[in-house]
């Protein structure tokens, strides 16, 4: 096994597909899909006031070493949005308000870590979107213990891989494959469109719930 293993950064998503999923709530696709949600846990720490969409740039770093998160920062591009699997560890923060810049300054427009960060009010000031486990005062250092940049990862229990779709909002962060992206977008925007439309009804000219039909055709005694 290689101490160090770096492969080719992914291509960029396109730039219509990330604006159509900019304007798709999380919540919606949750109405749709039931894989791809990294666990709650991983929580918004600097609140969006709309989706965030980048092209997943991964990272696998060991317990307390920082160094190809380090080496990953230098190699980052706009749009991209760097995902970082902690190995397991969840003492040490990777993520603090210095990092948090770099990645900022290089256009990337989010980072999920499967740990905590820290600097939390200096995070605040940083125009990224950031998710994490809470908060910690202990840090990642130079320790050379190895890494990964652009391998298969795992965060909040989803596999991710290089170049695919990687959404957050303030509910959480979610992880599409690239090639399943422009379909799930156009179901999310359908959805919210019938419920928008649904919504400008006066309430008497509202469709009947699905629910309500399923029960009350099981009080008839019939299939739904």
């Amino acid at each position: 096994m290689k101490k160090y293993e770096v492969a080719d950064m992914p291509p960029p998503l396109p730039a219509d597909l990330v604006t159509a999923l900019s304007g798709v709530e999380l919540a919606t696709i949750g109405h749709l899909l039931h894989r791809g949600f990294v666990d709650h846990g991983i929580a918004a720490m600097t609140p969006q006031p709309k989706t965030v969409v980048g092209t997943a740039v991964t990272v696998s770093l060991p317990a307390c070493d920082g160094v190809m998160l380090h080496y990953a920062l230098d190699h980052l591009r706009a749009g991209d949005f760097l995902v970082i699997d902690r190995l397991g560890d969840e003492r040490y923060a990777c993520v603090g308000g210095g990092v948090a810049e770099r990645i900022a300054m290089s256009g990337a427009v989010g980072v999920a870590v499967d740990g905590p960060c820290t600097d939390v009010d200096e995070l605040a000031d940083v125009d990224l979107g950031i998710w994490a486990r809470g908060a910690s005062s202990l840090t990642t250092r130079v320790t050379d213990l190895g890494g990964a940049l652009n391998v298969p990862v795992a965060i909040g229990n989803v596999p991710v891989l290089p170049g695919d779709v990687v959404m957050g909002d303030n509910t959480g962060v979610i992880v599409l494959p690239r090639a399943d992206a422009w379909d799930i977008c156009r179901a999310a925007v359908a959805r919210e469109a019938a419920s928008a439309a649904q919504q400008n009804l006066p309430i008497g000219e509202r469709r009947i719930s699905r629910a309500r039909t399923i029960v009350e055709a099981a009080m008839n005694g019939s299939a739904a």
